[in-house]
């Protein structure tokens, strides 16, 4: 009998032994890590500010989302870490060392002809348990004329007279809408236009897509005096509003 109780006792410990040390690894595995053993954070907002594709017009600003942020330690930045930004553009690296940290993330230069990309960089020194806020980190990018959401649009109305018939007694042969019309759009100070549409069989074309700013709409109509070819007919626009609309309404246009 003793030999039986000695033998169960001795179980019992170990069965308590071992149930200690279970809860001991579930207790520790539940405890939040320091990362590389510091207390301290480094927290800021991304956000992205959109120019037109010279940067000389700024259009809107939102936050950055899912933007990849990279961190360096040391001066020499022997460690490397990153993260992506959330819904509202905000970051953080948590659980960090006192020391020199270097803070980065990719942005275009606006100082660059060929659309190059630049870093935006921030060097900071972080005090043992310090939460430091770099605040808000600005990111630039220049979208093109149809990036946005804006419209333009209008109708062609042509007038086509009697060729035998001459100016200033012309004579009407018949008016109708315009079909396939070539119709150009030039953004800002643009050398050269840069998109041109057809007419549809009720005359009317559209440029959507297009970010705020000003454009210059033109189509070509016959020089009824017979002076010359062809003249154009331009319309200036100027979009304040990324989903504007602007309606140029009935153009019409001469043929002989």
């Amino acid at each position: 009998m003793l030999l039986f109780k000695s033998g169960k006792s001795l179980f019992s410990r170990m069965f308590f032994m071992i149930f200690f040390l279970l809860q001991t690894v579930v207790f520790q595995s539940c405890e939040k890590s320091e990362g590389r053993g510091g207390t301290g954070s480094i927290s800021g907002i991304v956000m992205e500010h959109f120019y037109n594709d010279d940067f000389s017009d700024h259009l809107y600003q939102s936050p950055a989302v899912d933007e990849e942020v990279f961190m360096l330690y040391g001066e020499n930045g022997e460690v490397g870490n990153s993260t992506e930004t959330a819904m509202n553009g905000e970051f953080r690296f948590k659980y960090l060392y006192p020391g020199t940290y270097t803070v980065y993330f990719q942005t275009d230069d606006s100082t660059s002809a060929i659309g190059d990309e630049t870093e935006k960089v921030v060097q900071v020194e972080l005090a043992k348990g310090e939460d430091l806020d770099l605040g808000e980190m600005e990111k630039l990018t220049p979208l093109d004329y149809n990036d946005g959401a804006a419209t333009i649009r209008g109708v062609v109305r042509e007038i086509k007279y009697d060729k035998d018939s001459m100016w200033p007694n012309l004579v009407i042969e018949y008016s109708d809408f315009a079909y396939e019309q070539e119709v150009y759009l030039t953004y800002g100070n643009h050398t050269f236009y840069d998109k041109r549409v057809r007419t549809q069989h009720d005359g009317s074309f559209e440029f959507d897509n297009l970010i705020p700013g000003k454009y210059l709409i033109f189509l070509y109509t016959e020089d009824v005096t017979r002076v010359k070819g062809r003249i154009p007919k331009k319309f200036e626009v100027s979009i304040t509003e990324m989903d504007e609309l602007v309606d140029l309404g009935e153009i019409t246009i001469e043929k002989i």
